[in-house]
């Protein structure tokens, strides 16, 4: 799957690692949530072991990485989205140990 950093590399690899992960899947391009500021393209949506359903949704961004003032209204448009679903977690995490948080 064609990953956009390292973040995502390693973010990767810890999902195919992890015993609590029993399925994730890079979100495609075209996977846009519509915000008063342009659309948004979450990355990674997660199921976790004996679940059916997915809960998570996840935006990586490594520790202390500055973010542009767009990218973070965006990361706040998709929380206010993801709130409206019950059986959906949003979150902004820099590892898969962040999901357990």
């Amino acid at each position: 799957m064609p990953l956009d950093s390292g973040v995502e590399n390693q973010f990767a690899r810890d999902c195919e690692s992890s015993e609590d992960i029993e399925f994730y899947f890079k979100l495609p391009f075209w996977f846009k949530i519509p915000t008063p500021i342009g659309t948004y393209n979450p990355d990674w949506a997660i199921v976790f072991q004996g679940e059916k359903k997915i809960y998570f949704v996840a935006e990586t961004k490594s520790s202390g990485q500055e973010l542009r003032g767009s990218e973070k209204l965006k990361i706040e448009c998709g929380k206010a989205h993801f709130r409206n679903f019950d059986d959906v977690n949003y979150r902004r995490v820099t590892s898969v140990t962040d999901l357990n948080n």
